[in-house]
């Protein structure tokens, strides 16, 4: 928790003016484990966005795709 906390301060304290905050979303650390594990995560991505207007989360599937129109 002590990360999310830190980031968000980073955050605010360069885009506090910014319309839209764009960020990477964290991947959870043990997805579908137990529901406490989905709380902790929930709670993370609380205190990772608290106090900002406008946020956008981002999560790709970690494979790069490239398309050629010809």
């Amino acid at each position: 928790m002590d990360t999310s906390v830190k980031l968000n301060g980073l955050v605010r304290e360069h885009s506090s003016e910014a319309v839209l905050v764009l960020m990477n979303m964290p991947p959870p650390v043990t997805p579908f484990v137990d529901s406490m594990t989905d709380q902790n995560y929930v709670e993370y991505l609380d205190v990772l966005t608290e106090g900002l207007n406008r946020v956008l989360l981002v999560r790709g599937s970690g494979t790069e795709v490239v398309t050629v129109y010809s």
